[in-house]
């Protein structure tokens, strides 16, 4: 398939209107009058961007009957979780948000499935049913922010970050983490992108644990993530040297360099947390660490995953 093809399969119009929308969300949220903020933005993109993009790696967009229908139920599931955001009726908020849960939990148990059958043998199913479980978590902490209750003592914006993060760091880092290593499964640099890509894989959940834990053990979790997705980002300039698109490849190599950046940040706020002298807080993290992690290195990477394969 050539490298228009693949833009045209992306552009598909349940995606295409995703886009649209996060858009014009991210605009709209600059204005007085739309009561949403950078991590409910981050979050947002979760929904309409990131998990339809991966859905079609892990699953592949080649049936059209099931591509269409998959598209337009997380559309829709996107719409009510989106609207959740403007309600100011907790319990609404939360029913309406249940939505974006039940699709998590769907992602959660077909991984699981495919999982099995596969024979539990495959390291790329196993990063994709990690990923697919981090959604459900996500799902789960997304319905206890719009409820408006603690978890585990945790308050906003905790929250409601818990699921960006799940999104993110959990889901579609564990996608991308997948893919490269299926395209080095028989290179030398194996052994050690797979130590890499565990460390991806694995770490959100460790850092998700360590916040009960105290901050030395957040530190750990976090250089780990930190050391994992900077093997992450080697593998993939390896991929987007060899692809045979232009965009795709730029697009894998700025996913790269934007985890590269976001990671750097993460381990400068795990090192300030250890002492507890922050050397940066929360709202500086969505607003950089977020920003590259969300934009720069999942949607960058999907996207030029998804261009790369199809090229």
């Amino acid at each position: 398939m050539s490298q228009g093809s693949g833009v045209r399969v992306v552009l598909r119009p349940p995606l295409f209107l995703g886009f649209a929308v996060w858009l014009a969300l991210a605009a709209a949220s600059f204005a007085s009058r739309v009561h949403l903020g950078l991590i409910e933005v981050l979050f947002l993109l979760g929904p309409w961007i990131v998990v339809p993009l991966g859905a079609d790696l892990v699953r592949g967009a080649g049936n059209s009957e099931t591509s269409a229908f998959r598209d337009w139920v997380l559309f829709t599931a996107a719409l009510l979780t989106t609207v959740s955001f403007f309600l100011d009726n907790r319990t609404a908020a939360a029913w309406f948000a249940s939505s974006w849960l039940l699709v998590c939990a769907g992602f959660a148990g077909d991984g699981l499935r495919r999982f099995v059958s596969s024979g539990t043998k495959s390291f790329r199913q196993f990063c994709f049913v990690a990923g697919e479980g981090y959604l459900l978590v996500a799902g789960a902490w997304l319905v206890a922010s719009r409820v408006g209750i603690q978890l585990l003592a945790f308050r906003e914006p905790i929250v409601l970050l818990t699921a960006v993060h799940f999104h993110f760091a959990g889901f579609a880092s564990a996608v991308l983490a997948g893919l490269t290593y299926e395209r080095f499964r028989e290179s030398r640099w194996r052994a050690a992108l797979k130590a890499a890509i565990l460390a991806v894989v694995c770490g959100p959940g460790i850092l998700g644990l360590a916040f009960l834990f105290g901050p030395k053990v957040k530190l750990v979790a976090a250089l780990l993530i930190a050391l994992g997705q900077f093997g992450l980002a080697a593998g993939m300039v390896g991929v987007g040297i060899a692809a045979k698109g232009r965009g795709g490849r730029w697009l894998l190599f700025v996913a790269s360099a934007s985890v590269a950046a976001g990671m750097i940040l993460a381990a400068v706020w795990a090192v300030g947390e250890y002492p507890l002298q922050a050397f940066v807080n929360i709202r500086q993290m969505a607003e950089f660490h977020g920003v590259l992690n969300g934009v720069g290195f999942v949607v960058c990477g999907l996207l030029g995953w998804t261009v790369a394969s199809r090229a």
